[in-house]
């Protein structure tokens, strides 16, 4: 999967209850599984709790991409993809 492609699926999901709520998300394109971590709270460091998070549950060697909230209006989108890391940091709305 790409990483425009997780941008706009994470867009959609922060669409329906809005940014404020929005908790990490992990994607596993070869599983057809995307799961978020719910409880995180605002004052804790969301991008490090999701890497790990999102590690933890990741095969050996297995794509995966993270979405998780950076600033009060930026997500920021990592993939894991064939031993190589790509982030992109995106405006919760388009």
């Amino acid at each position: 999967m790409q990483i425009e492609q997780f941008v706009e699926i994470t867009r959609d999901v922060i669409n329906k209850p809005g940014f404020k709520g929005f908790q990490p998300t992990v994607c596993f394109p070869e599983r057809k599984n995307i799961r978020a971590l719910a409880g995180v709270p605002d004052s804790e460091d969301h991008e490090l709790i999701a890497l790990r998070w999102a590690e933890g549950l990741a095969g050996q060697g297995e794509e995966y991409l993270v979405a998780f909230r950076c600033s009060a209006t930026e997500f920021k989108v990592v993939r894991f993809h064939e031993g190589s890391v790509e982030h992109q940091v995106h405006a919760a709305e388009a």
